[in-house]
C-alpha cells in the first residue's frame, strides 16, 4: 500500500505538465472562437456583400447584405459548397473556390479578360463580370476574393466581397446612348448646313477656280524666285525706305528670318558696314529717278562676320496718290569678291615677284660695279697707311717746324691728327660698303627651291639691319636689342626669315610720327616649353586703330595707300611664317606703339598652339580661383613672401601669350606699384589693371613713375572687368 505514493509522487510532474498543455489547448481554442467570432461578426455587419469558405470549400459566413442581392438565407448554404448557385446556373468555381484549391493559374480560364490581380491585397483578384442568375434582367457585379491565413502564415480559407454596379453600368450605357443620339443630330444638322452651303460654293467656285489660277501663278514665281541664288525685296520709295517684301533666301545667307527686315525699321540700314553705309543711303535717295541701279556693300550677318551684297533695283512708279515702291534684288558676292582678290593677290604677287627678280639682278650687277672701286679702295687704303706712316716720319724730322705750316693756319700735329682719321674712315666706309654689298647679293638671290638648313636668328636680325638699317635710322633715335645669349638655331630659309624681319623693322620706323623720339626694340629669345625661338619687334609709334586690327593680316589692307603702300608686306611675312609653321601676333596700343611677335619652332616643322592670356595675380586663392572661373583665358599667380618683381617679369619673357595683367596692389612680397614699374620699363605695351579693397592703395604713391591703365575698388563686378578688358584690347595671336 505503501508503493502507491510513491508511484503518485513520481507521476505527478507528468500530470502536472499534462495538465498545463490542455489548458494552452482550451486557451487557444478559446482565441481561436474569439477570432472566428470578431470575424464572424464583421463580414455579418459590412453593407457590402460578403462570404467567407474554408480550405474545403464549405460556407463559414454568408452576411445579410450578401442574402438580399442573392435572395438566398444564410441558413441555406452555410455548412454547404453550393455558393456557385447564387451567381451560375450550373455548378462551376467561383473566385474564393480557385484561391483556396490554389489553382490562381485556372483564373484565366474562368474569367478571361475580366480579371486584375489586386493592386491593394496581397493574394487578392478582383473582377467585374455579368450575372444574368441574379434578380430578374441579371446584374453587373465587381467582385473581390483573397486569402485568408492564421497566425501561422497557413491558408484556412477565403473571402470574397461583390459590389453591384448595375445601376452605374446602366447610367454609362445611358450616356452612350444620349452621345449617340447628339451624335446624330449633329451630323443631320451638317446634313441641313452642307445643303444651305451648297448653293454658296456655287457661287465661290468660280471665284476659286481664278483664284487657284492666280495661286499656281504665284507658287511658280515663288519657286522660281527661291530657287535663283538671289533676294528678292520690295521697300517703300519714301525717305525712311521701309522693307516691305524679302523673300526667305535671306535667312538661308545672313541667318536672320524676313521678319527682322520688316519688322524693324533700321535693321538693313544698321547692318550695313559703317565704311558703306553714307554712300549707299546716299545713292539710295539720289537714285529716285526711272533706270536700274546697282550697287555693292558689305552686309553684316548673324555671326559678326560681312558679306558682299550686290544691290540691283529700280523704281516702280504708281498711279498719282499712291506710295512709289523699290523692287530690287540682293545677291551674295562674297565668293566672287574672294576669288577676285584671290587674283589680284596672285597677279600682284607675280608682279612683284618678277619685279624683285629684276631688282636681284640689277642689285647684283651694281653690287658688282660697286665692288671693283671698293676693292681698290680697300687695298690701297693699307698702302696709303703705309705711306703716310712714312711720310710722317720724315715730315716730323725734319719739317715740324716750317714756315708754311703757320702760315697756312695748320700745325704738323694736326695735319697727322686728321690724315689718320681720314684714313681709318676709309677703313671704316670701305668695310661697310663690302657688308652692304655682300648682303644685297645674299637678299638679291633666289631661294624658292631652297632646303630648309639651321640657321642663327641673330644673324638673321644682324643682317635684316644692315639692309633697312640705314633707312630706319632715318626717323628712328635709338634701336635697343636684347638678344639672348642660349638663342638655339632654328630650321628655316635664312632670305624668307631675313624679308619678314627687315619688312617688320620698316613698318615700325614708318609708324614713328614726325617729330617724336623713335624707339624700336628688338628682342630675341628661346622658350623651352614652345620648343621655339621668339622674336619681338616693337616701336613707340602712334600704335593700330582696334577697328583694323582683324584686317592687318589681309592682302592689300593698308593705311598708307596715298604713300604708295600696296598691303602686302604684312599678308607676305605672315604666309612665310606659316611656311615655317610658326606664328606671327600683333599687340598694340593707339597713341603708345606696336609689338610684332614671330614664334619660330626650332625644327621648323613642329605647329605652335597659343592663345592670349591674362595673368592675375592674388594673395586670395579664393579670388583667384573666382578670377578663373570667370575668364577662360586667365592664368593665376598666388602671391608669396618670398616673391619679386623679377620673377613675374621672368615669367611674362617666358609666356610671350600674355596680354594684359590684373594684380592687387597689397601683395606679400612686393606692390602693385613696384610691379607696375618693373613692367613698364620692360614692357612698355603691356596693360595692367590695379585693383584692391582699400581705396588708400590705389593712390599712386609720390614716386611712381608709371600709372596703371585702370584701378578698381573692392568688391567690383566681373562685367566691369570684362568692359574694362574689351576696352584696352587684347593681343591678336
Amino acid at each position: 500500500m505503501k508503493s502507491k505514493p510513491d508511484s503518485f509522487d513520481r507521476q505527478a510532474p507528468e500530470i502536472a505538465s499534462l495538465r498545463r498543455e490542455l489548458e494552452e489547448l482550451r486557451l487557444a481554442k478559446n482565441g481561436l472562437k474569439e477570432s472566428e467570432e470578431r470575424l464572424k461578426s464583421v463580414v455579418s455587419r459590412s453593407p457590402i456583400p460578403a462570404f467567407v469558405i474554408s480550405k474545403d470549400h464549405r460556407i463559414l459566413y454568408w452576411n445579410k447584405a450578401l442574402a438580399q442581392l442573392t435572395k438566398i438565407r444564410a441558413e441555406d448554404v452555410i455548412g454547404t459548397s453550393q455558393q456557385w448557385r447564387a451567381f451560375y446556373g450550373k455548378k462551376r468555381p467561383c473566385m474564393a473556390d480557385l484561391l483556396v484549391s490554389r489553382a490562381q493559374e485556372k483564373i484565366s480560364k474562368w474569367y478571361t479578360g475580366k480579371y486584375t490581380k489586386s493592386k491593394l491585397l496581397d493574394e487578392a483578384y478582383e473582377a467585374i463580370d455579368f450575372f444574368p442568375e441574379l434578380g430578374h434582367q441579371g446584374k453587373w457585379l465587381r467582385f473581390t476574393a483573397a486569402i485568408i491565413r492564421n497566425e501561422s502564415g497557413e491558408l484556412i480559407g477565403a473571402i470574397e466581397t461583390l459590389e453591384d454596379i448595375t445601376r452605374r453600368k446602366k447610367a454609362k450605357e445611358a450616356l452612350l446612348r444620349a452621345h449617340k443620339e447628339l451624335e446624330e443630330r449633329v451630323q443631320e444638322r451638317t446634313a441641313e448646313l452642307a445643303q444651305a452651303n451648297e448653293a454658296l460654293l456655287t457661287e465661290l467656285m468660280e471665284r476659286h477656280r481664278t483664284q487657284k489660277a492666280l495661286k499656281q501663278t504665284t507658287d511658280h514665281l515663288s519657286l522660281l524666285l527661291e530657287s535663283l541664288p538671289i533676294i528678292s525685296y520690295t521697300r517703300k520709295a519714301n525717305e525712311n525706305f521701309g522693307i516691305t517684301f524679302v523673300s526667305s533666301t535671306i535667312e538661308e545667307i545672313t541667318g536672320y528670318p524676313p521678319r527682322c527686315f520688316i519688322e524693324e525699321e533700321n535693321f538693313w540700314t544698321d547692318h550695313i558696314h559703317p565704311d558703306d553705309r553714307p554712300r549707299i543711303l546716299d545713292e539710295l535717295k539720289a537714285g529716285q529717278a526711272k533706270g536700274t541701279h546697282r550697287y555693292s556693300y558689305r552686309f553684316r550677318v548673324m555671326d559678326d562676320s560681312y558679306r558682299w551684297f550686290s544691290d540691283y533695283w529700280r523704281v516702280v512708279q504708281l498711279p498719282a496718290g499712291s506710295t512709289n515702291y523699290i523692287v530690287g534684288a540682293w545677291q551674295d558676292v562674297t565668293e566672287d569678291k574672294r576669288i577676285r582678290q584671290e587674283g589680284e593677290l596672285r597677279l600682284q604677287q607675280m608682279i612683284q615677284t618678277h619685279k624683285l627678280t629684276a631688282l636681284g639682278e640689277v642689285v647684283a650687277g651694281v653690287a658688282h660695279e660697286i665692288n671693283n672701286p671698293v676693292s681698290f679702295i680697300a687695298y690701297n687704303v693699307p698702302i696709303l697707311e703705309e705711306i703716310w706712316s712714312a711720310v710722317e716720319t720724315i715730315l716730323s724730322r725734319s719739317s715740324a717746324r716750317h714756315p708754311d705750316w703757320e702760315k697756312r693756319g695748320l700745325s704738323f700735329e694736326e695735319v697727322c691728327r686728321n690724315m689718320q682719321e681720314i684714313i681709318q674712315a676709309f677703313k671704316i666706309g670701305a668695310n661697310r660698303i663690302s657688308r652692304v654689298v655682300t648682303s644685297l647679293k645674299e637678299f638679291s638671290r633666289s631661294d624658292e627651291t631652297a632646303q630648309k638648313k639651321l640657321m642663327s636668328v641673330p644673324e638673321v636680325i644682324a643682317g635684316a639691319l644692315v639692309i633697312v638699317g640705314a633707312q630706319i635710322r632715318r626717323t628712328v633715335s635709338k634701336i635697343e636689342q636684347d638678344i639672348a645669349d642660349d638663342v638655339l638655331p632654328v630650321s628655316g630659309q635664312f632670305q624668307k626669315i631675313e624679308q619678314v624681319i627687315a619688312n617688320l623693322l620698316i613698318n615700325a620706323h614708318q609708324a614713328i610720327p614726325a617729330g617724336r623720339k623713335g624707339l624700336i626694340t628688338i628682342r630675341c629669345r628661346y622658350i623651352e616649353r614652345l620648343k621655339a625661338v621668339v622674336v619681338d619687334i616693337e616701336d613707340n609709334g602712334k600704335g593700330i586703330d582696334r577697328k583694323i586690327m582683324d584686317q592687318i593680316f589681309d592682302p592689300f589692307f593698308t593705311t598708307r595707300r596715298d604713300r604708295d603702300g600696296t598691303g602686302l608686306g604684312l599678308s607676305i611675312s605672315y604666309g612665310l611664317i606659316r611656311e615655317h609653321h610658326g606664328l606671327i601676333s600683333v599687340l598694340s596700343r593707339p597713341g603708345r606703339g606696336s609689338r610684332f611677335s614671330l614664334y619660330l619652332p626650332v625644327d621648323g616643322e613642329t605647329d605652335i598652339s597659343l592663345y592670349p592670356a591674362i595673368l592675375c595675380i592674388d594673395h586670395n586663392v579664393k579670388y583667384l580661383k573666382e578670377l578663373k572661373a570667370n575668364f577662360v583665358d586667365a592664368v593665376i599667380w598666388r602671391s608669396e613672401a618670398q616673391d619679386k618683381p623679377e620673377d613675374i617679369l621672368q615669367f611674362l619673357i617666358e609666356h610671350p601669350e600674355v596680354d594684359l595683367i590684373v594684380s592687387e596692389v597689397r601683395l606679400k612680397g612686393f606692390t602693385g606699384w613696384a610691379l607696375l614699374e618693373k613692367i613698364h620699363a620692360k614692357f612698355p605695351l603691356l596693360p595692367v589693371i590695379l585693383y584692391s579693397a582699400d581705396r588708400k592703395a590705389l593712390v599712386a604713391p609720390p614716386q611712381a613713375k608709371a600709372l596703371p591703365d585702370y584701378t578698381l575698388h573692392k568688391p567690383f563686378s566681373i562685367d566691369k572687368l570684362q568692359k574694362i578688358i574689351h576696352d584696352v584690347g587684347r593681343q591678336q595671336l
